[in-house]
């Protein structure tokens, strides 16, 4: 192949040089066989004027000898292409700086030309030095400067935070002077056209100005129990306040006090300010800090392991500004509603704690004793409700009445009435009581009428041992004047009563002491036939309790006050009820009833059948009081060390032989110990102070609570703790709460002072709400339930019955309602209402049988509707008036 292409060429070649004579074989040659020209280059471009050293700035124009060629170049040291800048005769290259100029011809058909190099060393003279105006120094007030410069058409740029100056610096304007306040360094330059830029110009100016005076406060910082109003001033003439509550130091960017605006303080905050006036340095920092505790709690505190018996504990402090809503374990305190008001607490003058206590006691020491028990001084308890047996108790040194005759006499006209018994130590006592007390109320009640007055068919022979009252014309009136002679006797010997009571405990006839039957309808006919008459004509403005027995049978006094006429009912204070049967809600059924009377409690003691005493009473006397009780008393004032004297003891008869007292009295040596007791009614009695009215207060799952508002305007709140732990929670007053911790089986009292701020927030749906914590009720009765949270469940749920409770936060939604709920009974519903009981209800939860009245268990319902704010009404029905108990509900 190589061999027959070589040959191929060869012959071809032969065949063109023959041909050439002829023409043939063209390749490119010119017809007439002239050989075609070389591609030649562009000449290079030349400057003008040439590269060298110059003074001024130079106009420098390229050129080159090649026609219609352009020239391109470069001024940054590369090597120019055609896709540099295009050079144009008309726009001369302007040098003000050394500069080295690149440069290349190109032409259509030329190669490119040589790279043409020109150095332009540029030495101008640099633009003149800024000078300041006034100069640089220390002054005592603020500067304007200006900068001015020698330069013709120099433009001056500065700079005023220590950087050097460009010309991309503030410039400076003539009649616009640098305005300087502090202490400051301008940094300056000068550039000119034709001038190199000058050297740096610097010049401080040191201002020492006068400072402004320090704003003050008013009203001064310091602790305060309320939101407070501040006003800022400053003694320095056309000062501006700034002012800061978040920590930080204020500036003229913080925020301008405005007089006449004060700073609203409405919880702890520290204020810093300064003041801003012309031709004056900035103030010091003011710093006032106000410390908005909101009033003192004084607490009190009783274990039941007794290692704190009242006991004064550190004062506390409500803190401000607290308006979330309440939750599980807070108890909201809210004065405006408002409840029964309180007559007192206390026990009874017995036969017995009289004789105790005029004849056994020291008289040196009865002073001390008499103090602890009827004033609030020192270590007292202030009791104020007091009751007076009519005759002998069981708690008794012998069997007695105002009118004893021999069995089978009668003494109708009571000629042989007397209290010659009392005068001997039981009106003593009262009078030294009463005079240490003057508010003290007294009631006064028979055991027993004197037993001539008995139905001889209902005993025989007659005394005052059981047994009924003769039901006769004439012994019914001489029981009506059996009152009226011994409140007489009683107000002659300057002791008023203030109530009195026809019959203690009428449903409990015994002949093992003193005690008479008398059953409803006997009670009303008395005191519409006899009784009432009676005071009538002897101007008697004692006023009469129904009743006067144990919570379990309301139907008693319902029965009485339900019988009599609005004008009887006049002469009637109320119910009076004991503790020894029942629950204490029977007293709101009687409230409810009969709005305008009122309920006390007269007697329920203490005594060795409880095993835990303190914890009966603290829930007891409680549950008492927020249920209209006006009261709360106790059995005997005093006993001796062998819970005596008693008619078991000195007559062989029977009654208490194990009540306990407040105080013992040592039979031997006089002296005098508390008892439980003493502290327990303690708690209540020296802090609410008679006339004292209940408010609303809520319980928590944990704590039980009570509280009220004295006619002074203090507060007395009383919790208590019957778990076996330690128990936290809040307590919640207007916008203003504290915490607390109560100890395990505790009770404290809080009180304090001052008006409550703002409103009570609300509670919110998602807490567990006790069903206790209504704040109107109808057709049930509280009781103390044996679940395993709350104190009190709500009992006796009858047809139609509802609970109310006030300002419930359902927020955004709630989807699902939860209730704690026993039965023995029926069963029932429970239906939740939002603002009345007629409109649609927004759950109803099917309360089951579960077997025992505290057999707890927790049923739920779904809750459609339920938004915002509310009163809620909880309202209960079933087949039967036995439904079902409720300890708590809560929303989710």
């Amino acid at each position: 192949m190589r061999m027959r292409g070589s040959i191929v060429a060869i012959g071809f070649a032969t065949l063109c040089i023959v041909l050439s004579g002829l023409g043939g074989c063209g390749g490119g040659g010119s017809s007439n066989g002239t050989p075609p020209p070389q591609e030649t280059q562009a000449a290079t471009p030349t400057f003008s004027p040439a590269g060298g050293a110059y003074t001024t700035a130079q106009s420098v124009t390229l050129s080159t000898t090649t026609s219609g060629a352009s020239i391109y170049y470069t001024t940054d040291g590369s090597t120019p292409t055609t896709a540099s800048t295009l050079f144009s005769a008309a726009s001369p290259i302007s040098i003000s700086a050394t500069t080295t100029i690149n440069a290349i011809a190109a032409e259509s058909g030329y190669l490119n030309s040589n790279v043409a190099t020109a150095t332009y060393t540029i030495n101008l003279p640099a633009a003149a030095t800024p000078t300041f105006s006034p100069a640089p120094g220390t002054y005592t007030s603020a500067q304007s400067v200006t900068l001015s410069d020698t330069t013709t058409g120099a433009s001056i740029y500065y700079t005023t935070d220590g950087s050097t100056p460009t010309a991309k610096s503030a410039l400076f304007t003539a009649g616009t002077p640098i305005a300087v306040s502090a202490t400051t360094t301008i940094n300056a330059i000068a550039t000119a056209t034709g001038f190199a830029n000058s050297a740096v110009a610097t010049g401080t100016y040191t201002i020492n100005l006068p400072v402004a005076a320090t704003p003050t406060f008013s009203v001064a910082p310091g602790s305060y129990t309320s939101a407070q109003s501040v006003s800022l001033s400053d003694a320095t003439a056309g000062a501006s306040i700034y002012y800061t509550t978040n920590g930080s130091t204020p500036t003229s960017s913080s925020t301008l006090f405005t007089p006449g605006t004060p700073i609203a303080v409405s919880a702890t905050t520290t204020i810093n300010a300064i003041a801003i006036a012309p031709g004056f340095a900035n103030s010091a920092v003011a710093t006032g800090t106000y410390t908005l505790t909101g009033p003192a709690v004084s607490v009190v505190l009783s274990t039941n392991d007794e290692t704190s018996l009242m006991a004064a504990q550190p004062t506390i402090n409500f803190s401000l500004g607290s308006t979330a809503d309440a939750g599980t374990n807070t108890i909201l305190v809210d004065p405006s509603q408002t409840y029964q008001s309180i007559e007192g607490f206390g026990a009874a003058f017995t036969d017995s704690a009289a004789d105790l206590l005029i004849n056994v006691e020291p008289a040196a020491s009865l002073p001390g004793t008499l103090n602890d028990l009827f004033t609030t001084n020192g270590d007292g308890i202030g009791l104020s409700f007091m009751r007076i047996p009519m005759g002998a108790t069981d708690i008794a040194l012998s069997v007695y009445s105002y009118d004893d005759q021999p069995v089978g006499t009668t003494d109708l006209t009571l000629a042989d009435f007397s209290i010659a018994h009392d005068q001997a130590y039981i009106l003593p006592l009262i009078k030294q009581a009463k005079a240490l007390n003057p508010q003290m109320k007294l009631m006064a009640n028979p055991w027993s009428p004197p037993g001539w007055m008995k139905d001889p068919t209902s005993m025989s022979p007659v005394s005052m041992l059981g047994g009924t009252l003769l039901m006769t014309p004439a012994n019914e009136t001489a029981f009506a004047n059996y009152f009226v002679k011994f409140l007489q006797a009683y107000q002659a010997a300057g002791v008023p009563i203030d109530y009195v009571s026809l019959q203690n405990e009428p449903l409990n006839i015994t002949t093992s002491y003193p005690s008479m039957g008398m059953a409803d309808t006997v009670q009303l006919s008395l005191l519409q036939g006899y009784v009432l008459p009676a005071f009538t004509a002897n101007n008697i403005t004692t006023k009469i309790f129904a009743y006067d027995h144990n919570w379990d049978t309301p139907s008693y006094p319902q029965t009485v006050l339900g019988g009599l006429t609005p004008t009887q009912l006049d002469q009637m204070a109320g119910t009076a009820w004991h503790g020894y049967g029942g629950a204490p809600g029977a007293q709101q059924l009687l409230q409810n009833q009969f709005p305008n009377l009122g309920n006390w409690e007269t007697e329920h003691s203490g005594g060795t059948w409880q095993t835990d005493q303190f914890t009966v009473d603290i829930l007891e006397i409680t549950q008492v009081l927020r249920n209209s009780g006006k009261s709360f008393v106790k059995w005997s004032l005093a006993l001796n060390e062998n819970l005596g004297p008693n008619l078991t003891q000195n007559a062989g008869l029977g009654g208490c032989n194990t009540c306990t007292p407040i105080v013992t009295v040592n039979s031997t040596t006089g002296a005098v110990t508390k008892d439980i007791e003493f502290y327990t009614l303690g708690h209540y009695s020296k802090y609410v102070l008679p006339g004292a009215v209940r408010i609303y207060s809520s319980n928590t799952p944990a704590i039980a609570s009570v509280a009220f508002q004295n006619t002074n305007g203090s507060m007395a709140l009383i919790a208590s703790n019957a778990t076996t732990s330690s128990q936290a929670f809040t307590v919640q007053w207007g916008t203003e709460s504290f915490s607390y911790t109560l100890p395990a089986a505790s009770i404290a009292t809080f009180t304090w002072s001052g008006a409550e701020t703002g409103v009570t927030p609300a509670v919110s749906a998602k807490a567990q709400i006790q069903g206790s914590s209504f704040i109107n009720e109808s057709g049930l009765e509280t009781e103390t339930t044996g679940d395993s949270t709350g104190e009190y469940d709500l009992g006796y749920l009858s047809q139609g019955s509802y609970a109310e409770y006030e300002n419930v936060d359902f927020g955004a939604s709630v989807s699902q309602v939860n209730v704690r709920t026993a039965s023995d009974g029926s069963g029932g519903t429970a239906t939740f209402y939002l603002d009345n009981m007629t409109g649609t209800p927004i759950a109803t939860v099917n309360l089951p049988v579960t077997g025992n009245w505290q057999t707890w268990t927790t049923v739920n319902a779904p809750v459609t509707g339920a938004t915002g704010v509310h009163t809620l009404y909880v309202v209960f029905n079933g087949p039967t008036a036995s439904i079902s108990n409720v300890n708590w509900f809560q929303f989710q």
